[in-house]
Formats: structure tokens, sequence, C-alpha cells
């Protein structure tokens, strides 16, 4: 397999992954949070060294919560603020539909105003965003860090400081930028911050979490149950992760994840960042020699990710026709298409490529194959 979708989840993982998350899992396979056994206290120092791994990537010492998605992380914080002190709300145009069918779905309950902040293609228009805040002070803040349909990085540093002068809530989307952008200059800026293990933090699937930045947002949790503590309380305790982590932990997810976040820290964000930047200038220069036939747009900041059209095919042709050559990308609107209708690529969607640190020779090579082929 050839493989180029590297947005929807990296692959493959780090080796450690796959080798040893079963192997420990084996002989610690027990439910921590519930008994003090030797196995549990092996198994809780495994959740405390994640916990730690992630705050020397987020550069917070904030709390971090852990679920199974960044899903769940943006329902739970989405769904959990108190509306009764929220107005006005603000979303970028490339937010995925974890945060807008979740934002809209309020916005119905809760008839507060939203807006989507304006850009030109992938540059925030600052100016318009100080005036609109001005006329409509934000509440609540959204934005991802980078798209995931076309990879731009947004200026969130610009967008939070800004907002913050609004008391603002902020909470960001960092799904395809965690472990892979630097968070030291806007980790302060950020209420909360969202990952997704198994994507550029190339951890297992069924894990995901948030970093808890400011203790005086109590959050409504989204799920109800036990905690292995307080059971005698009828209510979630107030305890941080508890009270957002109700239900058995997935001791699976959190080896991986800490195998993977281990790895992270080790080779340093700084040399996956370059790596990934070799291969994403690879794949440009790659699909730049097609340029009479395909068309796309680059942003002066991105990820390893990069959205085509072609003249010939549709996105959906043409993705057809590289897997039938074993080369998988995503074609369509990527569960963005507030971000398509932005890029006006909305008709048909993209066809999308994304690099990821372990994107192989042999996957450019066999790419450029069979484009010489049939474009």
């Amino acid at each position: 397999m050839y493989y180029f979708d590297n947005a929807s989840t990296t692959f493959p993982k780090v080796e450690a992954v796959y080798g040893k998350t079963m192997e420990i899992y084996k002989n610690l396979g027990v439910n921590f949070s519930r008994n003090r056994s030797n196995k549990s206290e092996k198994a809780n120092d495994i959740k405390k060294k994640l916990i730690q791994n992630l705050k020397m990537i987020f550069s917070s010492n904030g709390k971090i919560i852990l679920n199974s998605s960044a899903t769940s992380s943006l329902n739970e914080i989405l769904r959990g603020v108190d509306y009764k002190k929220i107005k006005n709300v603000y979303i970028s145009p490339f937010e995925h539909n974890a945060v807008y069918r979740t934002i809209k779905d309020l916005q119905d309950i809760y008839k507060f105003n939203l807006n989507i902040l304006k850009f030109n293609d992938f540059d925030l228009d600052k100016e318009h965003m100080e005036l609109q805040f001005m006329s409509q002070n934000p509440d609540l803040i959204i934005s991802t860090h980078a798209s995931n349909v076309f990879g731009n990085i947004l200026d969130v540093k610009s967008i939070f400081k800004e907002g913050k002068r609004y008391n603002s809530i902020t909470v960001l989307d960092g799904a395809q930028t965690s472990g892979l952008l630097d968070f030291s200059k806007i980790s302060n800026l950020c209420d909360f911050i969202v990952f997704a293990g198994h994507k550029t933090l190339y951890g297992p699937s069924g894990i995901g979490g948030y970093l808890y930045n400011n203790k005086e947002i109590i959050l409504k949790p989204l799920l109800y149950g036990g905690t292995g503590i307080k059971s005698e309380d009828i209510h979630m305790p107030e305890d941080i992760p508890q009270r957002y982590e109700a239900g058995s932990p997935n001791l699976v997810g959190m080896i991986g994840l800490k195998l993977s976040t281990d790895w992270i820290l080790e080779i340093g964000i700084k040399n996956i960042r370059k790596k990934e930047k070799e291969n994403y200038k690879r794949l440009v220069e790659l699909l730049e020699e097609y340029d009479y036939d395909i068309s796309f747009e680059i942003a002066k900041k991105n990820v390893g990710v990069l959205s085509i059209i072609a003249n010939d095919y549709t996105p959906q042709e043409l993705g057809d026709i590289l897997e039938g050559y074993d080369i998988y990308t995503r074609t369509g609107l990527h569960c963005s298409p507030i971000a398509h209708k932005h890029m006006k690529t909305n008709k048909n969607g993209t066809i999308r490529f994304s690099v990821s640190y372990f994107t192989r020779d042999e996957d450019f090579k066999k790419l450029e194959e069979v484009l010489k082929e049939i474009l």
C-alpha cells in the first residue's frame, strides 16, 4: 500500500506502538482506577507518564483529560460551557464538522450569534476581526490550528490574543498539529486544547482528549457514571480529571499513546516537523510537474496536507483510479464543508494528499509513476 491519507490517521505508527502495546497490556491489563494491586500501580504510572508527556508537548502545566477522541473532547467542551454567559461565538472558516455540527446544534438550542472570522483565502483579516470583536464582543472562540483539508496553519495567536482582551473562552482544535508544532507561544492563550491520539501524535485510534488550561471554567461533564472516587455522591465529583473521565479507562490506548509520545519527545518535535516539511516539499514538487492538469493553493505556513483539483477527473474519479494502483488518498469534503465553501471547492470537493514523518521514498516513486501514466 502507498499511503497519502495521514490527515485521517497517520500510518504507519511508531514501531513500539505495534510491538510493545499488547505486550505491556498482557502484563498490566487491569482497571488501575479501581484497586491498588501492584499491577494497578504500574498501570497508573503509565497514565501519569503519558500526562507528563502531553504537558511537555503542549508546553503547559494544565490538567489533561483523556477520552476516546477529539470529537468527544470538542463535544464535552462546547456542550459543557455555560451559555447563559455566551452571546457571541466565533469560529474560523476552516472548522471540521466536529466543531461546526456541534456548534450549530448548540446555536439552535441557545440562540447565540455565530460568526465566521473573515479570511482572505488563507490569511486572517486582522483589521476586520478587531472591528468585529469591538462590535460584538467575543464570549467563545473556537479555531482549528491547521486545516485538515488545505493544511494551512491559522494565526491563532492573533485571534486568541485579541479575544482575551474581551475575556473570551478560547478553544483550540489541535487534531492536525499536536506533537508536530511548537505550542509554547500559544498555549497560555488557550483555555482548552483538543488532541487526537491517532493523527500527529502517532498513537492508536480510540484515544484522545484535551488540555484543560483554565481552572476558572467549570464544564458540565458530557458523560456521567463511575469515577473510582466519591461513589457515595450522586453528583459527579469536582476533582479533575475524574469529573470528566467516567467509566473504565482505555488502558490499551493509554499505553500506545504513552509509547508514541515517548518517541516524539525522544526524536524531538522540531526534527519531526523538519522531516514532514521535507516530505511535503517533495509532494508539492511532484504535483507541480502536472500543473497543466491539476490545480492547488499553498498557504505561507502549512502542515503536510495538500488538496488538489484535476481538470479531467472529479476528485472521486481520480481517487478511484489511484486506488486501482494501491495508492490511497481521501476525496470529497473531508468532514469540513465550510472550508470548501470558503475556498470555493465545495461543488465536488478535492482529492487530498497528506504526508507524515514516515512517508516513504517508495510512496513518492509509485505516485510519480502512476501520475505519469494517467495525466
